[in-house]
């Protein structure tokens, strides 16, 4: 049988909650009991020391025990209760010695005439005289082990008292208090415990109120439901739970629709030079066309920008998955961005583009992939001539610190509106989306040129230019050598 989380939550309250009440209730049955024998115990103490007192003050009145003995016969037998036509009880033994009830109208020989006041209640006792000689008891009799306590007059021990301990004490009255406390414990245990059980019921439907909404959000994001989220107020752990789920949800929809758009990117960018290609072809089979270098000149374009396109697919692809190879040395990057701007420089000038490269130092040593890094001032520079007007310029610059080396490439007209600078570098990004691939690419370049820089360890940003077009500064941790 399948037990739900808010089962076991209940559970697990309620079982705490109970046995909390239980061992309390335990607890203070415990100690009702021994802090009651305890009571008994003092009382018993303080009685015996005023009976000890009442004794040794008759003594010394009448000398001997014998106004004890000449009352004793007097009295009815001890019996547990009343005698016949005896007056209703006061709590007091009714055979108290030398007449508890005022025998001699003045409460007894152990009355006022000894005290000066009267007692209201004496424990079970037995009296004997110096030679342990029975003289009178009153009440049971105590164990054979009482102990037996000493009555002294004027420093010399005159008889003995042993006095019932507390179990002797409790009557009937006391043991009717006791089960009503026991009964009153019990019922206050089981009270605690239906209270506990509604307790344990909210408890637990409100701490599982969010998760049962989060594991309704899950299904449905494992669904592909990408929209849904969960309404996160509050700062404990569940909000925080479901603010990361909403966070992941929003992740989760964003890659969907990147995902989305690459599939769509790829099938236009793929469909461009096919179409292409295959037009050519047609053309050339239906004999429009001759196949003469000038045609199979425009056909190995059409590849040459196919196979690009694959070539950039696929490095983006490892970057991704972290598996783009780099091997790294030191090297000195002055040398590898002039290399890049003199390939540059013939193409730029057919398009009346004017190229300065102004290195500020003369070493600017890191560790990287010259490889790589060729390839990203190659992109770099394709993108500024791509997107340069005519009669424009581009400048290069490598300036360094103790710690980064910069380079910053500047065009001139047209900018890129602000909004769209955070986007540069996204995959198949582009500032006018209805350009075609001859004119504008296919939106790779400045996404495969940051993941080279974040592979060495660099930052790349984009901004206006000075110029009036696109700035894109690169910024690489510098390698200290011996040069330096």
């Amino acid at each position: 049988m399948k037990v739900s989380v808010t089962s076991k939550l209940f559970l697990a309250i309620l079982s705490a909650c109970v046995l909390a009440a239980v061992a309390m209730g335990v607890a203070i049955r415990t100690s009702f009991e021994f802090g009651f024998v305890d009571f008994l115990q003092e009382q018993s103490a303080s009685e015996l020391a005023a009976l000890q007192q009442e004794l040794e003050a008759s003594y010394a009145q009448h000398g001997n025990w014998d106004f004890a003995r000449e009352t004793a016969p007097d009295r009815p037998p001890f019996d547990g209760g009343p005698p016949p036509g005896a007056p209703p009880d006061d709590g007091r033994p009714p055979d108290a010695p030398g007449g508890f009830h005022g025998n001699d109208g003045n409460g007894g020989p152990f009355g006022p005439g000894a005290t000066g006041h009267s007692r209201p209640f004496r424990p079970p006792y037995t009296l004997y005289d110096a030679n342990m000689k029975l003289v009178t008891s009153a009440g049971p009799p105590p164990p054979p082990d009482a102990v037996r306590h000493p009555l002294r007059v004027k420093g010399q021990t005159v008889g003995w008292i042993a006095v019932g301990g507390p179990t002797s004490l409790i009557n009937q009255a006391e043991q009717r208090f006791k089960d009503r406390q026991l009964q009153a414990t019990w019922i206050i245990v089981g009270f605690t415990a239906l209270l506990s059980a509604a307790m344990s019921i909210i408890l637990a439907r409100t701490l599982l109120t969010p998760i049962k909404r989060i594991v309704t959000a899950t299904h449905r994001l494992a669904g592909g439901d990408y929209a849904t989220r969960v309404p996160a107020k509050g700062s404990d752990e569940l909000q925080m739970l479901a603010s990361d789920f909403n966070r992941l949800a929003a992740s989760l929809e964003k890659a969907e629709s990147d995902r989305r758009d690459f599939i769509a990117d790829i099938s236009h960018e793929l469909r461009t030079p096919l179409s292409v290609l295959r037009g050519e072809l047609e053309a050339i089979e239906d004999g429009v066309r001759r196949p003469d270098a000038a045609t199979i000149t425009s056909l190995q374009s059409e590849v040459a920008m196919l196979s690009q396109l694959i070539d950039d697919l696929y490095e983006l692809s490892l970057a991704d998955i972290g598996q783009l190879s780099f091997e790294k040395v030191p090297l000195d990057l002055v040398p590898i961005v002039e290399a890049a701007c003199d390939v540059f420089r013939e193409r730029l000038a057919a398009k009346d583009i004017s190229l300065d490269f102004d290195p500020d130092d003369a070493h600017a040593t890191l560790s990287g992939d010259p490889y790589r890094l060729t390839q990203l001032w190659k992109n770099l520079l394709e993108n500024a001539l791509r997107y340069t007007n005519a009669g424009g310029c581009v400048r290069l610059s490598v300036t360094s610190n103790d710690n980064d080396i910069h380079v910053d490439v500047q065009d001139s007209f047209p900018p890129v509106p602000a909004p769209l600078l955070p986007h540069l570098f996204d995959r198949f990004f582009r500032v006018d989306p209805s350009r075609s691939r001859q004119s504008g690419g296919a939106g790779l370049g400045l996404a495969l040129c940051k993941r080279i820089v974040e592979q060495h360890g660099g930052t790349i940003e984009a901004s206006r230019s000075p110029l009036g077009g696109l700035r894109i500064l690169v910024q690489l941790p510098r390698l200290h050598t011996h040069h330096d």
